[in-house]
């Protein structure tokens, strides 16, 4: 073979290795380890006080519904503190809230918007809970879901527990797409928790220990992996609670769930461009979590991209190849990754008909979910280093 077509093996061959392993190298190793050094949570039944904090903007369709299912949470009201801090909403968020004042809610307002870091920096200079909680407007908590993520916190080595996701049922394409990531996280996730900590945090729902929160650098757009790094570094754990659960709405559709995308992944390069100086300070095998659950990711759709041209460009030159098994896996492997991007087309058009109800589609809506979502990553690495990205959130829709 010419150097030519080894080059271009080569290339293949850490494309297609380094997908797999992100994919079902790591999920594999880090499952392993979890069965054989597990680290078990003394969990006991506590009390602590908790101040619950709630980010918004704009939120008049959910907030109602919201601040009702915290307070139907199985919880001793009187060691509740509940905050809704406000990012300059401009419509009736605000006004709903205030009408919950006769429940103990307070209202903190913002008349410019400074983003979800400014909203919860404002509301650690108000908490008073020794737990500080904080949930989305948009997610609906499960009634017992407070008290099985506190329980984790009798545990002094842990200061920092999140709650576990699951998808509201829907029509849309994105639910069932949704639902199956999250399926795929929570198995990561539980598995990093038994072994240490987890470094995939979502704001969600989590909790923290008040005493080891620090104000936020008001650029960040992660807060929640910041926060769990920041956890980290001064040696407490980052649990995953299974027992704890919060309920998503689904976006309406696959581009919502991009363009929500876009904005993690802006977020996830300035953590590793900008303030890498953490990773260093990182044990061993949390840097290894880091790394291979969270910036491994960023590079997916570059590889995608540069598995397919070299698989193609092999194709072409089958003729150089004097291995014929070499030539009838280029082959398959080329023919496997036409029907997969085929797939995917057929998904986005199947997306918008009524036709995606049907079983048969869901599979070509997943391949569409799985191909719009990593390529909204390299919107993201765009928009990051253009300088336009923003630390104020914009919702996406959701059913």
């Amino acid at each position: 073979m010419t150097f030519f077509i080894i080059i271009l093996f080569s290339f293949f061959i850490v494309s297609v290795g380094l997908l797999l392993y992100i994919y079902i190298g790591y999920p594999l190793i880090i499952v392993v380890l979890a069965k054989l050094f597990r680290r078990p949570i003394q969990k006991t039944l506590i009390f602590p006080t908790i101040t619950i904090v709630i980010p918004t903007h704009n939120e008049e369709a959910v907030i109602r519904e919201k601040l009702d299912n915290i307070l139907s949470l199985d919880y001793p009201r009187n060691l509740l503190q509940i905050i809704v801090c406000d990012d300059a909403s401009n419509d009736s968020t605000t006004g709903i809230v205030r009408k919950f004042s006769y429940e103990g809610i307070e209202l903190s307002e913002e008349s410019a918007r400074a983003g979800k870091v400014g909203a919860l920096n404002r509301a650690l200079q108000l908490a008073t809970g020794e737990i500080f909680i904080i949930t989305d407007a948009d997610i609906i908590v499960s009634k017992d879901s407070l008290r099985e993520l506190i329980a984790n916190f009798a545990d002094e080595n842990v200061g920092c527990v999140i709650s576990q996701t699951r998808m509201l049922a829907s029509e849309s394409e994105a639910s069932e797409s949704g639902g199956l990531y999250w399926r795929y996280e929570t198995l990561l996730r539980q598995s990093e928790s038994n072994l240490h900590s987890t470094v995939a945090a979502t704001g969600h729902m989590m909790g923290l220990r008040r005493k080891i929160m620090r104000p936020i650098p008001t650029n960040i757009i992660l807060d929640d992996f910041y926060l769990a790094m920041m956890t980290i570094r001064q040696g407490y754990r980052v649990i995953s609670e299974p027992k704890s659960i919060v309920w998503e709405r689904p976006t309406e559709s696959i581009g919502d769930e991009a363009n929500r995308r876009r904005r993690l992944t802006a977020g996830r390069y300035q953590m590793l461009l900008i303030r890498s100086d953490y990773l260093s300070q990182l044990p061993n095998l949390l840097r290894f979590e880091v790394v291979s659950h969270k910036f491994l990711r960023l590079v997916i759709p570059h590889f995608m991209i540069l598995a397919l041209a070299t698989n193609i460009l092999l194709a072409i030159n089958l003729p150089a190849i004097s291995l014929p098994t070499l030539r009838i896996t280029i082959t398959i492997l080329l023919v496997f990754q036409g029907i997969f991007y085929f797939m995917a087309l057929v998904g986005k058009l199947l997306s918008n008909t009524t036709i995606k109800k049907l079983k048969l589609s869901r599979i070509f809506i997943l391949a569409y979910f799985l191909c719009a979502t990593n390529f909204a990553s390299i919107a993201g690495l765009l928009w990051y280093l253009s300088g336009q990205y923003t630390v104020k959130w914009q919702q996406a829709k959701r059913g």
